[in-house]
């Protein structure tokens, strides 16, 4: 699923779960504390809850993913849809909601299945964690959004007069697409300025870069991110100006020329990223700019312009994909790689939706993507050119084999269609795919032989065959039979096995610390807090253990009670430095998200580990800029470079996230805080974070 969310909303706001009980079913059950549900959700199902609240009550909910990917969808008692929640965790593992009731009255909460294409089937269990009533910090969040919002808005207008100061075009540039993106809703004629602006700071930054300096590939690759970042922001509004600029701004050369074609890739990408965007208001625009990219050559990205051309215009998505079969057909799918990976996607999304239709679950158009022609014919083309490959020697590796790979893989995940269209090529694609992938001769064979026995034995067995195994094989061998113990709940005896069997002393812990890693992820994705910080606690060295504190802080919350969750907060906070600053940069990125975790729960706390950091990085700004250039390069015209990966840079950007999180809950104190930022360029970055927590756009509303 794609991100957890903590929701506060305004008006008819609450947030919570439920899901319709089937298709067509017009009953729903309702949740309570202590009745968890569990239930089998297939294709095509949406099952619906509803949760009671009262006014000014908060509620906790989980479902609990065994087996299948789900959407949670949240209504207020009027109907309204008030948001959508998908975290990346898969099939396994928690989606939690968080709702807060301004108004009195049964929520709705709707469960669907992720894949809109192979519609999997599962089960999963819905329970409410926890109804409480909300704290005051809780409500003010909801009852101070629209003072929250101007207050922002207000930030937001003082940082844009600050940007002429900025030396650096990239800062500028940057800075200038990001306040427009956070104007265009409320001042649009003020965002369409600044975009002005930020396309002369790109082209004044791309001007000025020099082919022959050092720093020429950085160069390259922030011209880039500028370039689509331009086109993110500026193609929903003006998609004409956007093409138009990223045309004009192709004048820098690749560093890498070898790595040419993949050049071309990335600018047909950019074009069509900027298809995709504006499919839903202008189909057919998108539909000009997809297929002037195939004049230039191929890119596996215009199969998402193409599956969402379909959801609002299936005649020209269909136009689209008879065009790109049309031409695939007559290309050499080896010896240009990108054809034939697009050749492959293509073949796929047309069987996937052919699939949706007949289970019923592609409700946009009742025509087939392609027709069956052009199925079989792009099918036929892939099958011959395939089959035509012949490695010139072992262990020999070059685009068309990988090109030839690719499409045997992909034939052989497609069986079916195989026996359909072409029986008596079934046997030599079989044979195809084997040559293609052993390619590493007796020796491959032979780890592709302990492979087999570690994934289909016993850990006795598996160990009992890799003891067989050559001696420079082993350590490896133990490690996966390791990881697939600990995978399947067992992590006592995972360790055992490496104790056990890996000799070397430094090569043993480090394995052992990559399973206490996979440990401490796979716990903390099933909701198992105490587990994971239990594991965490003991892990060691301490700096690898702040990071990955910092990677899994934010999880703590959601799903469970408030006073487990500030419990857990503070037992990672004790995991840290046992002094208000950090020790060294992995200790303070912990402590920023430490400090970001607390802020839904108890904003004093969580500035009470933020401030103390702000002292720091002054200090640490103050020798970096001493140190400047021997070793690390920390600034240019006096500001801080932010794409180098530098210490500085990191902090600056983690520093600007925390103070944006916290404005939510107590703006002035942010603001205050961020006053205290003695460099320009990251105070005036602390701005555009908190600017963009407290102004809701368009891709930040969570309401409809």
């Amino acid at each position: 699923m794609r991100q957890s969310r903590y929701l506060l909303l305004g008006l008819c706001l609450g947030l919570l779960l439920g899901v319709q009980a089937a298709q067509g079913q017009s009953g729903s059950t309702v949740l309570q504390i202590g009745t968890p549900i569990e239930r089998t959700l297939t294709a095509g199902q949406s099952h619906r809850y509803t949760i009671n609240l009262e006014e000014d009550q908060i509620a906790q909910l989980v479902v609990d993913q065994r087996g299948i990917d789900v959407i949670v969808r949240v209504f207020s008692p009027g109907g309204r849809r008030l948001g959508e929640f998908d975290t990346p965790n898969g099939t396994q593992g928690p989606e939690n909601v968080t709702v807060i009731a301004e108004t009195a009255g049964a929520y709705r909460i709707e469960v669907v299945p992720l894949s809109g294409y192979e519609n999997p089937s599962g089960r999963y269990e819905i329970k409410v964690v926890e109804i409480r009533k909300a704290t005051e910090q809780e409500l003010q969040s909801i009852k101070s959004q629209d003072v929250t919002k101007a207050k922002g808005l207000a930030l937001l207008s003082e940082a844009t007069q600050s940007f002429p100061q900025l030396r650096r075009p990239q800062t500028r540039a940057a800075f200038q697409i990001k306040a427009a993106q956070l104007l265009w809703t409320a001042d649009e004629k003020r965002a369409s300025k600044l975009m002005e602006q930020a396309i002369e700071s790109v082209k004044e930054f791309i001007a000025n870069v020099d082919e022959t300096d050092q720093s020429y590939y950085e160069s390259f690759q922030t011209a880039n991110q500028l370039r689509r970042q331009v086109v993110e922001a500026l193609g929903p509004h003006d998609p004409d100006l956007a093409l138009s600029f990223l045309r004009a701004t192709r004048t820098l050369s690749n560093p890498d020329r070898s790595q040419g074609s993949a050049h071309v890739n990335e600018e047909l990408q950019l074009e069509l990223s900027l298809a995709s965007q504006i499919t839903a208001a202008d189909p057919k625009r998108a539909f000009q700019i997809a297929e002037d990219t195939l004049k230039n050559g191929y890119s596996t990205s215009v199969v998402d312009t193409i599956h969402k051309l379909r959801s609002k215009d299936p005649e020209l998505a269909a136009k689209l994909a008879h065009d790109i079969a049309a031409k695939l057909t007559n290309e050499s799918l080896l010896r240009t790689p990108e054809a034939g990976y697009l050749a492959s996607s293509l073949l796929f999304l047309a069987r996937t939706m052919r699939r949706s239709q007949m289970a019923g679950g592609d409700g946009t158009a009742n025509s087939e993507l392609i027709s069956e022609d052009d199925y079989r014919d792009l099918f036929q083309k892939v099958l011959t050119e395939a089959l035509s490959y012949s490695p010139p020697g072992p262990n020999i590796y070059s685009p068309e084999r990988n090109a030839a790979q690719n499409l045997v893989n992909m034939l052989n995940q497609m069986k079916t269609d195989l026996q359909s269209y072409a029986p008596e090529r079934a046997a030599a694609v079989e044979k195809k795919w084997t040559e293609l992938n052993n390619m590493g001769g007796a020796q491959a064979e032979q780890w592709q032989k302990y492979q087999t026995a570690i994934n289909n034995a016993t850990v006795e067995a598996g160990l009992e065959s890799v003891n067989q195994a050559p001696r420079e094989m082993r350590d490896q061998l133990y490690q996966q039979i390791a990881n697939k113990t600990a995978a399947a709940g067992d992590l006592a005896r995972a360790r055992q096995v490496l104790t056990d069997h890996i000799t070397n002393p430094m090569q043993r812990q480090q394995a052992l610390n990559n399973l206490d890693q996979q440990a401490i992820f796979s716990a903390m994705a099933r909701g198992r807090v105490e587990e994971a910080l239990r594991i965490l606690g003991a892990f060691r060295p301490a700096n690898e253990r702040a990071a990955i504190l910092a990677q899994i802080v934010n999880q703590i919350g959601p799903g469970l009670k408030r006073s487990a969750a500030v419990a857990f907060l503070e037992q990672a906070r004790s995991m840290i430095s046992p002094t208000a600053q950090a020790e060294d940069q992995h200790q303070m990125h912990a402590l920023f998200e430490i400090a970001r975790a607390f802020s839904r729960f108890d904003s004093t706390r969580a500035f009470e580990i933020v401030e103390p950091l702000i002292d720091q990085f002054n200090e640490l700004s103050v020798a970096a800029a001493t140190m400047d250039g021997f070793g690390q390069k920390y600034f240019q015209d006096g500001e801080v470079i932010m794409q180098n990966g530098n210490s500085i840079g990191e902090a600056a950007n983690q520093l600007g996230t925390s103070l944006g999180n916290l404005a939510l809950v107590n703006f002035e104190r942010a603001k205050a805080a961020a006053d205290r930022i003695r460099l320009v360029d990251v105070r005036m970055q602390a701005y555009l974070d908190i600017a963009q927590q407290t102004i809701p756009g368009d891709k930040n509303t969570a309401a409809e």
